[in-house]
């Protein structure tokens, strides 16, 4: 029963996009294509941050505690055990603060912990790139559906029914804005949803570099 309703679902899918298509012409299939691309990669990105959640980043808080407090071994197996790339770093970072020259060693760190939140800036200017021209290219279909419906009332002055033409090719035209618009609210709202939260991972690796470059061992 469910197979049968997700195959109509998506003929039902299908077909809308079919009826865009021929109505919007060329500039919706470039939206829609852009729109399925964007909802991908934006799929990828929203796993991967939620691979680097806060429980995630509070273990490797609580390794560093371990670390200060005497207890290497715990710590080791909770960076060794994690699965984020900064653990391996940070672990340097550890073995390294009575060893290595503190400036040289926050450098270092700064260094990699820029290569490891590079990952999750990286394909990010696309989502952003399709909220900002998707209202951009409905526009644009608008224009050129405005042109072919004047251009056809110009053709046919005098025919009957020229207003209705007109109408329908207006409507037909506004359909591309429409779609624009459509598409770049949700994008624009993904976009920033990621942007916060490559900010606040970007801020947590920041406070796990900055704690053991700052504080002292008890033992």
């Amino acid at each position: 029963m469910e197979s049968t309703s997700d195959a109509g679902l998506f003929s039902e899918v299908i077909s809308g996009a079919t009826t865009l298509l021929q109505l919007g012409g060329p500039v919706v299939g470039i939206l829609l294509l852009s729109s399925v691309l964007g909802l991908a990669l934006a799929l990828v990105k929203f796993i991967q941050f939620s691979g680097a959640g806060n429980a995630t980043i509070k273990r490797l808080d609580v390794a560093i505690d371990h670390w200060l407090a005497g207890e290497k071994d715990k710590a080791t197996g909770i960076l060794t055990g994690s699965r984020l790339a900064i653990a391996k770093d940070l672990k340097f970072g550890l073995e390294q603060r009575s060893v290595m020259d503190a400036d040289l060693l926050h450098d270092e760190l700064l260094r990699r912990a820029s290569g490891f939140l590079r990952a999750y800036s990286r394909n990010m200017r696309p989502l952003e790139l399709i909220y900002y021209l998707a209202p951009v290219l409905g526009l644009l279909g608008t224009v050129l559906g405005m042109i072919d419906a004047f251009r056809g009332l110009a053709v046919s002055a005098g025919a009957a029914g020229e207003s209705s033409a007109l109408a329908s090719g207006i409507w037909e035209a506004l359909l591309t804005t429409a779609v624009g618009l459509s598409i770049a609210i949700p994008f624009a709202v993904m976009h920033a949803l990621l942007e916060a939260r490559l900010e606040g991972l970007a801020d947590q690796v920041t406070d796990l570099v900055t704690r053991i470059l700052t504080m002292s061992e008890d033992a």
